[in-house]
């Protein structure tokens, strides 16, 4: 059982019970003096089910026993008062009322403590979390309302054992075992057993299950079941006719079966209070000598009826709880089923799912993508030879070999594709099949393949330079130990020259590889900044000859088209005529919406022809007279990839100078109309 770790304070929902608790005995308190005599059992008593309701709203204690508090003094002091009140309007000598004041309090408190008990040993389920109500009324549902047939039993066991200890002690005035005979013990202990089981199981089960829901229930027609019940009741309880008691089950399961607990619950209640007021009757009739009474066994067979009824209703109303628990978690299923297939669909690599005959079970959109083929509706004689997949070195691929290959090459229109495959089992079970995991490592091999040509290329670049250095300078040290400090200069400038000649291969990498692998960083800006700095820089390295015009302004990243530049004018500056002069000249023009498009322009010594788009490529260095000058065919490539980067285009052409002249394009930037170039 979950039990309560905290003490809830009350609201004000507790001394509305507390006070309805109060009115209802004070209302028995003169039932009994109306209907009862001393040694006679009152036709009115209620304090059985009051009296354990009551206790158990200030059994605020996580243990099994309640805290002394106030409050709970409060209420055991009151039910001690009424229950004297009751003996002495009856006139009850002063033994009975003690004996009353002692056992009404005692019996409530034995019937509760027994409940809690047997709930905690038989670890009931608490009763669900209630929502839009206070904590108070939380804890006290999750402590009290039954939730199970075990609940019901519990609750009918300390009916039985309370009332039993009542009637020994004396609860009622006059009424205590050894004082009247066994008829009135059994009819005492049948009218406490339906007050306070069906009483305290209607009370803790209300209380736990209404809600303004049940205010829009068919009332009309539940009241026309109740008087249907009441008269069978009236004709039972009149002729004497308890072997057709069983007819007044039939309105009792009809409501159980059709409404909820709460509902129920308020019927059963109804139908006990006038099964109480009828049962006197049966003890007046022919047989009312009978060990038994009548009305004694007509108790019983109603209480019995109710628990039955209460029984059904937690059944349906717990199965409503499954159906919708149910309905939530395919709801659930159904959402995460999505979630998932959303998941597969939107995958980049590609997912085949097949069984142990490799039919295929399920595959995603990137499969057919990657493989270039859809599948078809019925299994091919080859997969392999479907698909055209092949190994690496391009020889043939049997269906089952498919499964144990890392790496299959694939066929496309475009030449060939590489594919890096991941093979798992589904499950330990054979019969499952496999998932295979497509991925496309084509650009990922020609990137190694660059790369490593790449490595091959700054080796060798670097050792001739190295090599150079090295030599320089033993000849610079032999020229110093032979006191010949002008050819040690010269020497050291050659060793100066090689040392540059690394720097720049370094330098060349770094920067193409900030430009493949860097994030851009967006900003709008003048052309002429970027433009000014590459050009005082080139003018510090020797004479040239400039024409800027370039007064419009882009959104781009501030660094790599200063980069981008540098390469430009770098290599106007650096393929010249011998003996000439740089002559470069950068201007800017409008382009499509959008877009500035940017020229630089020289007079050196042209593009070789058909190499005007193959200059861009990777590790590319152009024919002719260009093969005499420094580099390592990253420059241009670079210069692509940055104008590619921001989404424009890059072109050369041979101009009707002779020299070069390339052409990138880049986006425009909002800027206000009255803003000038800054100088």
């Amino acid at each position: 059982m979950a039990a309560a770790t905290t003490v809830e304070r009350p609201d004000k929902w507790y001394w509305v019970l507390w006070g309805i608790a109060a009115a209802v005995l004070c209302l028995s308190v003169y039932g009994a003096e109306a209907t009862g005599e001393v040694g006679q059992m009152p036709h009115v008593w209620l304090f059985s089910t009051v009296a354990f309701t009551w206790i158990t709203l200030d059994w605020n204690a996580p243990g099994l026993l309640p805290r002394p508090t106030r409050r709970f003094a409060l209420t055991v002091a009151t039910l001690a008062v009424m229950a004297a009140a009751t003996a002495l309007s009856m006139d009850a000598s002063a033994s009975d009322t003690a004996r009353s004041v002692v056992a009404v309090p005692l019996q409530a408190f034995l019937m509760a403590f027994l409940y809690r008990w047997g709930r905690h040993v038989l670890r009931s389920p608490a009763h669900p979390h209630l929502t839009g109500v206070t904590a108070w009324r939380n804890a006290w549902v999750r402590n009290w309302a039954p939730t199970s047939a075990r609940d019901l039993g519990l609750l009918a066991v300390g009916a039985l054992v309370s009332g039993a200890v009542g009637l020994v002690i004396g609860a009622a005035p006059g009424l205590h075992l050894g004082h009247v005979s066994t008829s009135v013990a059994l009819q005492w202990m049948a009218h406490v057993f339906v007050v306070t089981s069906v009483g305290g199981a209607t009370t803790l089960i209300t209380f736990g299950t209404w809600s303004p829901a049940t205010l829009r229930e068919p009332w009309l027609r539940i009241l026309a079941v109740w008087l249907l019940s009441v008269g069978l009741l009236w004709w039972v309880y009149s002729t004497g006719a308890v072997n057709m008691a069983w007819l007044a089950v039939l309105p009792v399961v009809y409501v159980a079966l059709t409404h909820g607990p709460w509902v129920t619950n308020t019927f059963g209640l109804l139908i006990g209070l006038v099964s109480i007021l009828f049962s006197p009757s049966l003890n007046t009739i022919e047989n009312a000598d009978s060990p038994v009474p009548l009305g004694t066994v007509m108790d019983l067979v109603v209480s019995t009826f109710i628990l039955v009824a209460l029984l059904v209703a937690q059944l349906s109303q717990r199965r409503e709880q499954l159906v919708e628990d149910l309905e939530r978690e395919r709801g659930r299923a159904r959402r995460r089923l999505e979630i998932l297939q959303n998941v597969f669909e939107s995958m980049h690599d590609g997912v085949i799912l097949v069984d142990r005959h490799l039919d295929i079970r399920m595959y995603n959109g990137a499969a057919v993508t990657l493989l270039g083929r859809s599948f078809p509706a019925s299994p091919p004689e080859s997969w392999t030879s479907w698909f055209g997949l092949t190994r690496l070195d391009g020889s043939s691929l049997s269906d089952q070999e498919l499964i144990e290959a890392a790496y299959i090459n694939l066929g496309v229109d475009d030449g060939s594709r590489l594919l890096r495959q991941t093979v798992t089992r589904v499950s330990a079970d054979p019969e499952d099949g496999w998932m295979l995991f497509l991925t496309d490592i084509t650009e990922h091999h020609a990137r190694l393949q660059e790369l490593s040509g790449f490595a091959g290329l700054v080796a060798h670049d670097l050792r001739s330079p190295l090599t150079s250095l090295e030599g320089w300078l033993e000849m610079a040290e032999e020229a110093l130990s032979s006191r010949d400090p002008e050819e040690a200069g010269a020497l050291l400038v050659r060793a100066r020259a090689s040392n540059r000649r690394m720097r720049e291969v370094i330098s060349d990498w770094l920067d193409y590889t900030v430009v493949r692998e860097g994030a851009l960083f967006l900003e709008a800006f003048p052309l002429a900044t970027p433009v000014r700095a590459v050009v005082a820089h080139a003018s510090e390295t020797g004479p040239h000859v400039f024409t800027v015009d370039t007064p419009h302004h882009v959104r781009a990243d501030l660094g790599l088209v200063r980069q981008l530049l540098a390469n430009l004018i770098g290599n106007a500056s650096k393929f010249v005529r011998p003996g000439a002069t740089p002559t470069i000249t950068v201007r800017s023009v409008p382009d499509q919406r959008g877009w500035v498009r940017v020229e630089v322009s020289d007079e050196g010594i042209g593009l070789p022809v058909g190499e005007e788009d193959r200059i861009f490529d990777d590790y590319h260095r152009a024919s002719g007279a260009a093969q005499d000058k420094e580099g390592y065919g990253m420059g241009l490539a670079a210069c692509r990839r940055i104008v590619e980067r921001h989404g424009g285009q890059i072109s050369a052409c041979t101009n009707e100078r002779g020299g070069a002249t390339f052409a990138f394009t880049l986006p425009a930037a909002q800027w206000p109309a009255d803003s000038s170039t800054p100088e």
